[in-house]
């Protein structure tokens, strides 16, 4: 597919992203643009154009993603004069980059800094030779896939804030319905010239149209009667052909929902022997639901039978249940959960309780010590729920500072304290009609609790510095490792918000646990690290995976991912080498007898710092995988004698 060769950006008048009227002309504005334009990619510098009005930025790109190397590539492009393009074909991994982490996650990313320790691959190295240094990335996608990614960057560190993730999102959303019909109608335009060729040549045959891309053929009835579906268009519907024969009215095979979709398709191909192509799903037997884009007409025919082309969007969907289980980017992917809920009885049954709680609006908390996947687990409820294709907002009540979290969670208006320029939405009200996902809530400061109490039960809450009352509708799931239930009795944690988030618990267990979950996260970690760093498949000699399986492992799955991460580098040839003295394989986990409390927690915390190189804060510091504060840990440090390094 072609790439637009990046034209520079023309900065037009400078605009207050925090009003209202300047931001209002935007949308508008763009809508129109787009609708007098058929090609997203030559319309792109004209788009952008327009965007640097509000967000000025020195680059802006488009990715979509190809199936076939599992990479995104670049797909239109502008820059500022002056500043250096990305070369042309350009790829950008699903692991390691903010574009990737935005198309995978479904979400929008943020990044104040790429030399953030987050981002640390080869793609992400080579942004910073080319001048970037901050973004706002955002997923480009339909009702039911998820096909790529926009972005904005900008040379400065730290030149986009949440509002203007807020705005991006909304204009990728008009960019995605229509570059989303436009290649949905090239490929499907393909494939009617190719059965036009047919027809002409008189070799056309339906049965045998090869299945490429997932798209479906058959002939379509006037009276509703499908017929001469190829292999494709079965495995969509699961119906045999004969079974198929059998249907007399093809609306039994949707929802009745998209019947209207039917009626108005038959419309414009009585008009004008075509319709354009719109996204609906397919009913099978089973009751499942087959999210399809259709298209149908041939050759200007304005009599039945007509020819329908119905694509697959299943594979296109990059956000599923099936998208990760485990912890965060280090977790294994559901599409072995099978194998591991198989294995582990204390997995198979979080599995199940979730299936039965995600589809619901109910209130969660995740309990279990630090690095157990409870951030993936809530990525997993989310897209099981109604809710997937609408915000996931992660915040981190342990990593904002007390005094500004306030702000970050409602937002403030301009002049409520001194600095606030500009009016800042906060992330419960990005999250409207989302997830808010409160990971470490057990940190949350005393005097906010009462305001998210009025979240939960009321829906509604003022921004900092503001009057007016704004309606939320938000999914709350929280986490934390803390006993939140002892929280209540020393007056730490308010015990109604306690009863408000207990509602539905569920304990993630800690590895040690489940040991025999380690071997198919090994695996995943060895393929992951292996893939990253372009080395063959490495084998696990089974004295090595008996190491591993022995070893409690403290710092639970992010413990296991560093080792793996740390032991595919140093591994030079095609078995995999762990240094087996950091591991004291024991047969049983439980510390001895004579050792004391403080020997165990010394012990403990000595190995989590030797893990981080001796880092204690930020994010991939040891006080984080401990879940403790920084100058907790200090403190423990000082009063164990403790060396840092």
């Amino acid at each position: 597919m072609a790439t637009s060769q990046p034209e520079p950006l023309v900065p037009g008048p400078l605009y207050d992203n925090s009003n209202p009227q300047d931001r209002s002309r935007l949308l508008p504005d763009l809508n129109q643009f787009l609708l007098s334009h058929s090609d997203v990619r030559t319309a792109f510098p004209g788009i952008c154009r327009r965007l640097n009005r509000l967000l000025p930025h020195k680059h802006a790109g488009m990715a979509l993603y190809e199936a076939d190397s599992g990479q995104l590539r670049l797909f239109a492009q502008t820059v500022a004069t002056g500043s250096t393009p990305l070369p042309i074909g350009f790829t950008l991994p699903l692991d390691g980059t903010p574009c990737g982490e935005a198309f995978r996650l479904n979400r929008p990313v943020l990044v104040e800094d790429l030399r953030s320790p987050q981002f640390t691959c080869e793609t992400t190295k080579e942004l910073l030779k080319y001048g970037r240094r901050s973004g706002c990335w955002v997923p480009l996608r339909t009702a039911h896939s998820v096909f790529g990614a926009l972005w904005i960057s900008s040379a400065q560190p730290g030149a986009y804030r949440t509002d203007d993730a807020f705005l991006l999102n909304e204009v990728a959303g008009q960019i995605s319905f229509a570059l989303a019909n436009q290649l949905a109608s090239e490929q499907l335009q393909k494939l009617r010239r190719t059965l036009d060729e047919q027809i002409h040549e008189g070799t056309l045959d339906f049965e045998g149209i090869a299945d490429t891309n997932a798209i479906g053929v058959v002939q379509w009835d006037g009276d509703g009667r499908l017929s001469k579906p190829n292999d494709a268009l079965l495995n969509m519907i699961g119906l045999t052909r004969e079974e198929t024969a059998r249907v007399k009215d093809c609306s039994s095979l949707t929802p009745p929902e998209y019947h209207h979709l039917a009626t108005q398709a038959e419309q414009e191909l009585r008009q004008h022997g075509f319709c354009q192509p719109f996204e609906k799903e397919l009913l099978r037997p089973d009751g499942t639901r087959v999210p399809v884009l259709i298209s149908a007409g041939l050759l200007g025919k304005r009599t039945p039978p007509w020819v329908a082309f119905v694509m697959d969007l299943r594979e296109r969907r990059r956000i599923s249940p099936e998208a990760a289980i485990g912890n965060g980017r280090y977790a294994a992917p559901l599409r072995d959960a099978n194998d591991l809920a198989s294995k582990s009885p204390a997995m198979n049954k979080i599995l199940r309780e979730i299936e039965k709680v995600a589809p619901t609006d109910t209130t969660m908390l995740l309990l279990g010590e630090t690095g157990t996947g409870k951030d993936v687990l809530a990525h997993a409820i989310c897209q099981m729920s109604h809710r997937r294709h609408h915000p996931f907002i992660k915040v981190n009540c342990a990593a904002i500072p007390a005094g500004l979290l306030e702000s970050e969670l409602f937002g403030h208006e301009k002049g409520a304290y001194t600095g606030a320029h500009t009016r800042k939405v906060g992330r419960l009200e990005l999250a409207h009609q989302g997830t808010i996902f409160l990971d470490e809530v057990g940190d949350l400061p005393l005097e906010l609790q009462p305001k998210l109490l009025r979240v939960l039960q009321e829906h509604e809450f003022e921004r900092l510095g503001g009057t007016q009352t704004i309606k939320v509708d938000v999914r709350l799931i929280a986490a934390t490792n803390r006993d939140l239930a002892e929280m209540t009795t020393s007056n730490t944690f308010r015990r109604d918000l306690f009863y408000r988030l207990n509602v539905f618990p569920i304990r993630v267990p800690p590895l040690r646990e489940r040991p025999e979950s380690i071997s198919v996260l090994v695996k995943h970690f060895v393929q992951k690290f292996a893939k990253r760093m372009s080395r063959s498949d490495l084998v696990v000699p089974s004295a090595t995976m008996s190491a591993l399986e022995q070893w409690a492992w403290p710092g639970n799955i992010r413990e296991l991912e560093n080792l793996i991460e740390r032991a595919v580098i140093l591994s030079p040839g095609p078995d995999l080498r762990v240094n087996l003295d950091e591991l004291r394989v024991i047969s049983n986990p439980s510390p001895s007898t004579g050792q004391t409390l403080c020997d165990v927690e010394r012990e403990h915390i000595r190995h989590v710092l030797h893990d981080t190189n001796g880092v204690i804060g930020g994010k991939h510091g040891a006080a984080s995988r401990l879940g403790l504060k920084r100058t907790t840990l200090q403190y423990k440090m000082k009063k164990l004698e403790i060396a840092r390094y």
